[in-house]
């Protein structure tokens, strides 16, 4: 396609109207090489791929006419400084690598300060700039006193102020087929002249998206605008003689701004999308564009009146003659960030001006074609898009790598191979294919879809391909890595790290390949267990203390295979020897507002140290609102912690048992807690005005017992499910009368007991059979007259027996029934064997192997005696909270005990 000048744009040089290069360019003695990652790069050295230069700014300083700068993949620091200067016939050339949608092969040029600017040009001629991303705070571009510079294919993000901003006496300065996105655009001071704007893509403008001020002889062509905070375009300050053609412009389209807005509000604008005000009307022109206006804005603005619709535009000034309305629907979703034309824009394809000035392609290298679906509306045979993007047949171009074993990284030299595939709806003949190896190298051009190259030097290297067709369309395919390495051999190592006192370990390997390490594995010696690492590192929980010998075995993609064994010693600290295998009680009490936790190994004699238990994650009750506890434990070695708080029972599970237990959908170690749930909302339903609660299971199955309005209700639940079934009446079902004041319960083979005391005084115990599904009552006082005065209740089993423990007079007193028997022991006075006479205020029981363990509430403290009925003996009460045990902790006002 012929472009010609318009208006007063000048046709300065051949540095002004060019085709998109090839994406890469062969380092030849006109080029210097730019390489920031190369260990070889040298800011004194030669710019040659063996020792190129780690800054742009070095090469600057010492770029000649007709010279190109390559610089390669990576991140550069700001304040780029270009003065020297090209001729018209052998320009300077500052080139990186060309737009693709991974954005992962231009080089970046980036300032950290509020000041810097990332790319001065000053005072200079005859420049290009092409290929990069730059990023800076505020006018990351700024080009003062310059002539026929070229800013090509740059990726602009996330700036204020303008990100290109031209000044002072510069003249034919080219922006061309670079992506804006939520940045502050390009602003063009007074006294510039003749500036091409065209084939760019300003997407979500923090303000003006194109703003002319004062420059005349401006063309904005062929550019794609959506979404901008304030006008698309703005011209005033006397800037005559201005061109806007060729431009699809959209303020809103709430189908994409509704979930990825633009950065700033909908409503209320009242700017127009295209302004021209009256000083800089003279000359100018404004003709096929397509323009969508906010709803309460302006399409266009001239001479200070706005204009709704290009009718009405074009019927009071004679402009826009070829304008259209139209809210292009641009497919975000599909192109992010490119504003691609979708396939049904028939408005806007094969409709620009072919006579407007411009480059010879679309911001994606493709040049103008004919659709061949759509009756195109140009003059003069014209077949090219509006807009900054040629819609083209070609799309969804990958690349894939393939190398030695399946791999693109091992020892130089390397031997890749490269495969491209694009899809041509259009079927416009054979794809031919240009594979940048991005290693320097001049680009491998093949007719085939695949292409092999040698890598010969060590080195990280991206890879792209161009696939365009006979007719003129192009894309570029996603990246590729590839890596060449030292020659050398396979080495691993690992450290081991001790996280906490109860067996977890951090494993961090380290291995060494000139080739992909395909597989990283540890074998840890205790249980046959093999693990790989997630994010570099393995961590591991050893169950038991002891030495392990963990192995672990590196295989690279060669096959090399290396193993490491060390002998790891695992210590556990007190707090979780104590839930090692034995003779274990888990204590619930509560103090100073707070539930606490503590428990005992008896097989070892440790004391847990007393400690809070989280109340801040899942369904949990509020500390100081918790009027009663109760807890059991299970055959499958989970604690089932009850708290009563607000008329709501909360209920939480903590893991005593080896391993990793699947729960709620994640692992559970020893010790941990699942997380705190309602028991009413997990299936029992409401219960009003419940005042006590008491637990124990059978098996896997944990029986909750609540005592509410005198009446005793029950309700069960299996450890692996977070269910229960709904609330039972034993009242009713026993034949209890009602007016219960306390309760207490325990198990014996598959039956529950429920010790429960009236108004009266009496105590009656409720037996539910399983076996037999049956509820059955009897009055135990009538048959073994207690101690008068009982104010508390507590119950655990050994075998077949059933310990029925209450608090009277401040003394702890004891009955059991022997189920197997068939017989109850007569009320016995642990105190008067075990002390603590008359101080008694709470007691809580649990059981383990033939022992019966209490723990009585006395001036605040803790106190624990066991009876061994093995031996027939009981012990003295112990100060559970005294130092040396459990710790000082006082005063406790409620416990809770469980065996296991």
């Amino acid at each position: 396609m012929r472009l010609r000048t318009a208006l007063g744009i000048a046709a300065a040089s051949a540095v002004a109207v060019v085709g998109l290069p090839a994406p890469a360019l062969a380092i030849t003695a006109t080029t210097l090489v730019v390489d920031g990652d190369s260990a070889q790069c040298s800011d004194t050295g030669t710019g040659t791929v063996a020792r190129p230069y780690c800054t742009i700014a070095a090469a600057a300083k010492v770029v000649e006419p007709g010279q190109t700068v390559r610089v390669l993949p990576g991140s550069y620091a700001g304040d780029v400084h270009l003065t020297r200067s090209g001729t018209p016939e052998k320009p300077i050339t500052f080139l990186g690598g060309p737009i693709t949608y991974q954005n992962e092969v231009q080089p970046t040029i980036r300032t950290g300060t509020t000041t810097q600017r990332a790319l001065v040009i000053e005072g200079a001629h005859d420049l290009v700039v092409r290929g990069f991303q730059v990023r800076a705070p505020k006018d990351a571009i700024t080009v003062t006193d310059s002539s026929r510079i070229v800013l090509d294919q740059l990726r602009m993000d996330n700036d204020a102020g303008a990100d290109i901003r031209i000044s002072g006496a510069s003249d034919h300065v080219t922006v061309s087929r670079s992506h804006f996105l939520a940045t502050a655009g390009v602003q063009v001071d007074p006294g510039v002249r003749a500036t091409l704007i065209t084939a760019n893509d300003f997407n979500r403008s923090r303000q003006a998206a194109v703003r002319i001020k004062g420059a005349p002889d401006t063309a904005i062509t062929h550019n794609t605008i959506v979404y901008s905070c304030q006008e698309s375009v703005l011209i005033d300050g006397a800037a005559t003689g201005a061109l806007v053609e060729n431009n699809v412009i959209t303020a809103d389209n709430p189908a994409y701004t509704g979930t990825n807005p633009a950065n700033c509000g909908t409503s209320g604008r009242g700017e127009a999308e295209i302004s021209l005000s009256a000083d800089s009307v003279t000359g100018s022109k404004v003709d096929y564009n397509t323009v969508h206006a906010w709803p309460d804005a302006a399409a266009y603005r001239w001479a200070g009146t706005a204009y709704p619709t290009a009718a009405a535009f074009t019927s009071a000034t004679g402009q826009g003659a070829h304008n259209t309305d139209q809210n292009t629907d641009f497919d975000e979703q599909r192109n992010w960030p490119f504003n691609l034309l979708p396939a049904t824009d028939a408005a806007d394809i094969d409709a620009a001006d072919p006579t407007a000035p411009g480059v010879d392609t679309d911001l994606l290298g493709s040049k103008p074609l004919d659709h061949p679906k759509v009756a195109g509306s140009a003059p003069a045979g014209g077949v090219r898009d509006r807009g900054a993007y040629e819609r083209t047949g070609l799309h969804d171009a990958s690349l894939t790598m393939n190398g030695p074993y399946g791999s693109t990284v091992g020892p130089a030299p390397l031997t890749v191979t490269a495969t491209a595939r694009a899809t041509d709806d259009w079927a416009t003949g054979p794809l031919a294919y240009s594979f940048d190896f991005g290693d320097g190298t001049a680009p491998v051009a093949s007719a085939t879809p695949e292409a092999i190259h040698t890598y010969t030097q060590p080195g990280s290297y991206r890879v792209i391909a161009t696939v365009t067709t006979a007719t003129g369309a192009r894309t570029v395919t996603t990246t590729g890595y590839a890596g060449a390495t030292q020659p050398g051999e396979l080495t691993a190592d690992f450290t081991a790290v001790p996280k906490d006192g109860g067996g977890t370990f951090m494993f961090a390997p380290t291995a060494t390949s000139p080739w992909t390490i395909q597989r990283t594995s540890f074998h840890f010696g205790d249980r046959g267990e093999v693990r790989t690492p997630t994010y570099g590192e393995v961590w591991y929980r050893f169950e038991y203390p002891g030495t392990y010998p963990v192995t672990m075995t590196v295989t690279d993609a060669a096959g090399h295979e290396a193993t490491v064994t060390k002998q790891i010693q695992v210590v556990y600290d007190t707090e979780h020897r104590v839930l090692l295998p034995g003779e274990r009680v888990q204590v619930l009490a509560q103090s100073a507002g707070s539930l606490l936790s503590t428990g005992a190994n008896y097989t070892s004699g440790l004391w847990a140290g007393i400690t809070p238990v989280a109340l801040d994650y899942g369904d949990a009750p509020k500390a100081d609102r918790i009027t009663a506890t109760a807890s059991a434990t299970t055959s499958d070695g989970w604690l089932r912690a009850f708290a009563l708080a607000d008329g709501r029972i909360h209920t939480d599970d903590r893991n005593l048992s080896a391993g990793r237990i699947n729960r709620m959908g994640g692992d559970i170690v020893r010790g941990a807690w699942v997380g705190w749930s309602e028991v009413g909302a997990s299936g029992a339903g409401g219960l009003t005005g419940v005042t006590q609660i008491a637990a124990a299971s059978i098996g896997n199955r944990t029986h909750l017992v609540a005592l509410a309005g005198g009446r005793v209700y029950e309700a069960s639940s299996y450890t692996d499910t977070g269910r229960w079934s709904a609330w039972g009446d034993v009242t009713a079902a026993a034949g209890l009368p009602a007016g219960t004041t306390r309760i207490a319960a325990a198990t014996t083979g598959n039956s529950l007991h429920i010790a429960a005391l009236g108004a009266d005084g009496g105590l009656r115990i409720a037996d539910g059979n399983y076996d037999r599904g049956t509820w059955s009552s009897g009055d135990l006082t009538a048959y073994r007259p207690g101690p008068a005065g009982i104010t508390q209740l507590s119950a655990a089993s050994l075998g077949a027996t059933f310990h029925v423990l209450a608090v009277a007079g401040g003394d702890v007193h004891q009955i059991s029934g022997d189920y197997a028997a068939g017989n109850w022991s007569r009320w016995a006075d642990v105190s008067a064997v075990t002390g603590l006479n008359g101080t008694v205020t709470r007691v809580a029981a649990a059981a383990t192997g033939n022992t019966l363990r209490l723990f009585a509430l006395s001036d605040g403290h803790i106190h624990n005696a066991n009876g061994d009925y093995t031996r027939g003996l009981w012990s003295r009460w112990a100060d559970v909270t005294a130092p040396g045990a459990a710790g000082a902790t006082t005063p406790v006002t409620s416990l809770t005990a469980a065996g296991l």
